[in-house]
């Protein structure tokens, strides 16, 4: 089974982040917010924990984590 966690970091603009845990990897990736079409992913990077995956996003945006859903 597998699950989506939605990350927001610091400051404004492209802030939108995403994180898919799946069988145990947790892949994250930046989400561009699209007005009239889907919003489109990329892949950052995986790792094997919820905190590495963090560190993934912070160390992508070098801002802090604001809330995680």
């Amino acid at each position: 089974m597998s699950r989506n966690i939605e990350v927001i970091v610091e400051g404004g603009g492209a802030n939108l982040y995403e994180i898919n845990e799946s069988g145990g990897r947790f892949t994250a990736y930046k989400v561009t917010v699209h007005i009239l079409v889907p919003n489109s992913k990329s892949n950052i990077g995986s790792a094997r924990s919820l905190e590495d995956a963090l560190s993934v996003i912070k160390s992508h945006s070098g801002k802090s984590i604001k809330s995680i859903d």
